[in-house]
């Protein structure tokens, strides 16, 4: 069955999907991006994604022209088009048509481009094995990580090389050499008692899913902090997991070739996993799904 999109209002299979040459998203990766999730066909936690998608156009000065109303009608009505119940939205906005292939944005006269993909939920990794690569993530004085921007070779390059080494995802260093973030997803440790992930000062982007789960974590009581990871803190850890919109949390079984944790923290960590997802599932099914209904309703 054919895939649909949304390209600027109007739905098209995404195979007849067209961007202009001079679209700056197409021509510098001059544009930004946004991944949301449905469960059990609600769409979950759509305000922390647009929200985000807000932040990140205000962190490259892009305009947004549509309000969030028009957002979820768009999201929505390109759902509709799909067969599955469980979907993978993936938002992007570029800044538009240019008058010339220039980086300069005085000729950026165009107005913001808007894509809405909608596509089957992919299943998520069941093993992760992350590979600590020399790649550097984005510097926060240069492209701050913070920014959800559509230049994304050089997870691209990092995920590359990670798979080279044998891995399937790799573990990004910021400039002092402390681990910042998978290539689509947030580090989470846990140590003794405490559950501990990277801060965002250390260059990392703002998951939704991670601040969810920190929140989550602390009204259940738990220790999590967030502080500045080494390579010998995920060796030496008691268990190790990744967080996203698309994975919710994933069991990490080896890092650098070397096994962490044990098939008791891994089941531990997939249990948690469990119980994270229901939590999400009853949001979900309480809240995002009516409240994105009611708002979109014409």
């Amino acid at each position: 069955m054919a895939n649909f999109c949304n390209v600027d209002g109007r739905i098209v299979p995404e195979t007849e999907a067209v961007v202009p040459v001079l679209d700056r998203g197409f021509l510098f990766g001059d544009s930004i991006y946004e991944v949301i999730r449905t469960r059990h066909g609600s769409l979950f936690a759509w305000r922390e994604h647009l929200d985000r998608l807000r932040d990140s156009a205000k962190g490259i000065g892009m305009a947004l022209s549509l309000d969030d109303t028009e957002i979820l009608r768009r999201i929505l009505a390109t759902m509709q088009t799909a067969a599955n119940r469980e979907h993978y939205v993936r938002i992007v906005v570029t800044r538009g048509d240019g008058t010339a292939p220039s980086i300069d944005l005085r000729t950026a006269t165009g107005r913001e481009r808007w894509i809405v993909f909608a596509r089957a939920l992919p299943p998520a990794p069941t093993d992760v094995r992350l590979q600590i690569i020399g790649r550097l993530r984005n510097d926060r004085r240069a492209l701050d990580p913070a920014v959800k921007s559509g230049n994304y070779l050089n997870n691209v390059l990092g995920l590359a090389e990670a798979q080279q080494a044998g891995a399937t995802d790799c573990l990004f260093l910021n400039t002092q050499g402390f681990l910042t973030e998978a290539s689509t997803s947030n580090l989470f440790v846990v140590r003794r008692d405490e559950w501990i992930t990277p801060p965002l000062h250390a260059g990392i982007l703002a998951g939704v899913t991670r601040a969810l789960l920190l929140k989550w974590l602390r009204d259940h009581g738990e220790r999590a902090t967030e502080r500045d990871l080494s390579r010998d803190d995920v060796l030496s850890a008691d268990a190790v997991f990744t967080s996203s919109t698309l994975r919710d949390v994933a069991p990490v079984s080896h890092v650098d070739g070397h096994c962490v944790g044990n098939a008791t923290t891994l089941d531990f960590v997939r249990r948690l996993g469990s119980d994270f997802t229901a939590h999400c599932d009853r949001r979900a099914a309480e809240h995002d799904g009516p409240d994105a209904l009611a708002l979109a309703a014409p």
